[in-house]
């Protein structure tokens, strides 16, 4: 079950962004508020003038346990200076700080099952700077070359308690600082006043700038730039939080993940600053809309997640309502977001209707959890599943994870795997030859996926590649295969193998901003031209926000890259828009291909597109290649480039040169019959066998 005790956070999104458009009427089933603050100080209850949120408390018990190596070091230096200089104040400081470092071991000793962790952690703190303390007073006070070594004490301050405890803390590092130099020595200190005041200066500049640095640091890092909602990041830290306190209290977390259905029209007729005004306005109704929420977060382009959150702690408990099930709860918030988006929203004097679909899942009361990585993969995992599957169902379906369903299980567990994947490095790329279908020569090689996992087996690219493309992890994917393909050009480079590689942009990819500066990065390490790279893209990523999609297109190919459209011909291709992308190479769909044999009106389709390719200035190129008839009939009419399997099938990179070198020499075999030479591979002994299920997927 859930309560509705603590609303949504829009970050550092602008107040008014939170108010409704201008005589926008108002859906009475929406569950509005306005919003008071962040999650960060949203106060939840039983808290304390040093903690007055949860996150605050959460994030005070994490620092001490990652802080705990930097302490123990600090001891040790200490206890190496006291036994230093035992001959000359005795041993007295010695007992001092091994008293201090026993005491701060049992302040901050499961410091996360303690009623009141700031308490604890506060005096765990104290009692670590009162052998500081006493260092600098043995080593001679006012005039220690120590005395600065405050300064440290400052930062872990800074980083660890909020603003009211900070200043507590900066007033007892004077005290300390005072005792050290007036009480040691007060008539040197009086005689030579800079070294206390530099000292004190010191301490307030580091206070000053240290919490400036690192709340602007947070800020920054925790917050999408468009709507000013937290990103994915910070949502995940909360989920990770939130887990912790589920330990502790037990209850039921739901995660959600919205989809608006319509924002990729409106971007492409309003344009970019539009689609983000859009943006802005979508995610401030979201975030008033879901009352109940923890916290609402931009995870990427249109979508936008939800966390919700019903543990059993008393300001919760009064405000819980028995009857709404776990299920009910993020249903109910999943329909009042719907609501809020189906009012109008004013851009650019127009008036914009959006719609939502919403994936849920949730972790039941009582259901394991110790886990927490995984625990998190599989909340995300799920609600992007089930946000899939809402998709599919239409616009404005809301859909429950169940992991009941076997897919459902199969493709879970297949994005879990699969962003474990990406991070260790697990994929691996094959490369396909192009080849002048006239000599055989390997003029090109496209890079393509792949994935064999150890549970799965090898993973189809038609499955793994849908499902990064859904979740976002296309663009880790696609700046990994960046990086391997620049690896791979500059080795193929040295080893004296001149061709074009090609590589594939998403539709997901194109949104990046830094795209082109993330490619020029990639693909300067190979050390090679840029005209040596082909950039594939499909019809339907440069039909989505034409405009900006055709000036970062350009913007390409001034840099010197190829650009090539893929799967040509299998969407309603827009011939006016054909005429604006920048392209060099048109790749006819495989489709067309393996039609040739069967459907008489495939030659013709196949004729009119490499006329067009032609007639465009661009470069025909057939893909899925499998027959003799089929290479026949593109040389015949006027296509020099293809790929498929009557060349050669995916291959690994250490393949490639034995390939590219036979290809060279084929040139100078005689097809019997014919004026054309072929590939030594393609006839007799070596001649490639054509999977059933492989010869209409030539990827």
């Amino acid at each position: 079950m859930f309560s509705a005790r603590q609303p949504a956070t829009v970050g550092s999104l602008a107040a008014v962004l939170a108010e409704s458009p201008p005589n926008a009427p108002q859906n009475p089933s929406v569950r509005v508020g306005k919003m008071a603050s962040d999650a960060d100080t949203a106060p939840v209850g039983e808290y304390t003038w040093m903690c007055r949120t949860e996150l605050d408390r959460e994030r005070l018990v994490t620092t001490v346990r990652g802080v705990g190596k930097a302490r123990a070091l600090m001891f040790l230096v200490l206890a190496g200076v006291v036994i230093g200089s035992a001959a000359e104040t005795g041993w007295w400081p010695f007992v001092a700080l091994i008293g201090a470092a026993v005491a701060s071991i049992y302040l901050y000793r499961n410091l996360d099952k303690r009623g009141r962790p700031e308490y604890w952690a506060a005096a765990g703190w104290l009692t670590t700077q009162l052998p500081l303390g006493v260092g600098i007073a043995i080593t001679g006070g006012p005039r220690s070359p120590a005395l600065s070594w405050l300064a440290i004490a400052v930062v872990s301050l800074v980083a660890r308690f909020n603003r009211a405890a900070i200043r507590a803390g900066m007033a007892f590092l004077y005290v300390i600082l005072i005792v050290d130099t007036f009480g040691v020595d007060g008539l040197w200190t009086l005689q030579h006043p800079a070294n206390v005041l530099i000292t004190g200066g010191l301490l307030f500049s580091v206070w000053v700038f240290a919490e400036a640095l690192l709340r602007s640091d947070l800020e920054h890092r925790d917050h999408d730039t468009v709507t000013g909602l937290p990103n994915q990041a910070k949502f995940v830290d909360h989920l990770h939080l939130a887990l912790t306190r589920r330990e502790r209290r037990g209850g039921t977390i739901s995660v959600l993940a919205v989809d608006l259905d319509g924002f990729g029209l409106v971007n492409e007729s309003l344009g970019p600053s539009a689609g983000d005004e859009l943006l802005r306005h979508a995610g401030a109704r979201i975030a008033r809309a879901a009352v109940p929420a923890e916290l609402v977060a931009r995870r990427s382009a249109d979508e936008f997640l939800i966390l919700l959150t019903d543990l059993r702690d008393s300001s919760a408990a009064a405000l819980r309502q028995s009857w709404l099930s776990a299920e009910r709860a993020p249903q109910e918030t999943a329909h009042s977001v719907q609501a809020a988006l189906s009012e109008p929203i004013r851009v650019d004097k127009q008036e914009i209707y959006l719609g939502a679909c919403v994936g849920i899942a949730v972790l039941a009361e009582g259901e394991e959890a110790a886990d927490h990585p995984k625990t998190v993969e599989q909340l995300l995992s799920g609600a992007q599943l089930a946000l899939s599957s809402a998709r599919s169902a239409g616009p404005g379906s809301v859909t429950l994870y169940d992991s009941s369903q076997p897919s459902s299980g199969r493709r879970l567990s297949l994005i879990t795997r699969l962003r474990k994947a990406i991070d260790r490095g697990e994929l691996f790329l094959n490369y396909q030859p192009t080849v002048d279908l006239h000599t055989g020569e390997i003029k090109g090689v496209e890079a393509l996926a792949r994935w064999d996992d150890e549970e799965l087996g090898l993973v189809p690219p038609s499955e793994f590649i849908v499902v990064a493309e859904e979740t976002g992890l296309i663009e880790p994917l696609g700046a990994w295969v960046m990086d391997e393909v620049a690896r791979q050009a500059r080795e193929w480079d040295q080893g004296g193998l001149d061709f074009e590689i090609a590589f594939n942009l998403s539709p997901r990819q194109l949104w990046q901003p830094e795209l082109l500066s993330q490619m020029r990065t990639s693909l300067a390490a190979a050390g090679v031209p840029f005209e040596r790279f082909v950039v594939e893209i499909t019809e339907s990523s440069a039909l989505r926000d034409f405009e900006s999609t055709v000036a970062l297109l350009r913007d390409m190919t001034a840099e010197g890259f190829r650009l090539a459209i893929d799967d040509f011909g299998v969407e309603l291709s827009s011939l006016s828009r054909l005429l604006e992308i920048p392209a060099h190479v048109l790749k006819i769909d495989q489709a067309f291909i393996f039609a040739l044999s069967t459907a008489p009106d495939a030659a013709v389709m196949v004729e009119m597109i490499i006329q067009l390719a032609e007639k465009l200035g661009m470069r025909p190129h057939a893909e899925g290649v499998e027959t003799e008839e089929q290479r026949r009939f593109l040389l015949e009419n006027g296509c020099q480039y293809g790929q498929g399997y009557l060349f050669s099938k995916p291959v690994p990179a250490s393949e490639i040169r034995d390939l590219y070198l036979r290809s060279l020499v084929s040139r100078m075999v005689p097809l019997p019959g014919a004026g054309v030479l072929d590939l030594p591979v393609a006839s007799g002994p070596d001649s490639i066998v054509i999977p059933t299920d492989l010869r209409v997927t030539g990827r």
